[in-house]
């Protein structure tokens, strides 16, 4: 992992994580991201963040959790946006053959994927968050998140959005 191509934000609360989802947003609508990953301990915050993304990005349907389903789709203009679980896989290449394997096979995809270290050989991730209480408690609500981006030219076209 290259640390250039990595950003570090601590105390994020879900404000915070808006102005992140702002800046993500441009990356979306312009094609620029496919697949995004979250890793971190159960109640991290994971599918709060991915909720945040959604809304962000138009998503005006209930969000419900893939906890259990492992897979929630939603459509927003020619995209599908798909919301991925895999804590419950148990066989690390189980991915590999079925509906989750087909939705990296779509290019008008975007994936957000939480527990990807559930998994082996999965596609690299366009971003790959980190999310961790880091020195916090759960009632305050704020988290330290790690964002690693795949490629420079993601990380100076996210550092270019001010929001």
């Amino acid at each position: 992992m290259d640390k250039k191509n990595k950003l570090v934000f601590e105390g994020v609360g879900e404000p915070d994580f808006q102005t992140i989802a702002s800046k993500l947003q441009n990356m979306i609508e312009s094609n620029a991201l496919h697949y995004i990953y979250f890793s971190g301990g159960i109640g991290a915050g994971k599918t709060s963040y991915i909720r945040i993304l959604l809304k962000n990005i138009g998503i005006t349907e209930n969000i419900k959790s893939p906890s259990f389903s492992m897979i929630e789709c939603y459509r927003k203009k020619k995209k599908t946006i798909c919301h991925v679980d895999l804590f419950r896989m148990e066989n690390p290449s189980a991915w590999q053959h079925g509906e989750i394997r087909s939705l990296f096979e779509e290019d008008d995809n975007l994936v957000f994927l939480e527990w990807p270290e559930k998994a082996k050989g999965l596609p690299c991730p366009d971003i790959h968050f980190t999310i961790t209480l880091g020195n916090y408690k759960h009632e305050e609500k704020k988290r330290d998140v790690s964002m690693y981006l795949k490629r420079i030219q993601l990380l100076e076209m996210f550092n270019k959005c001010d929001y």
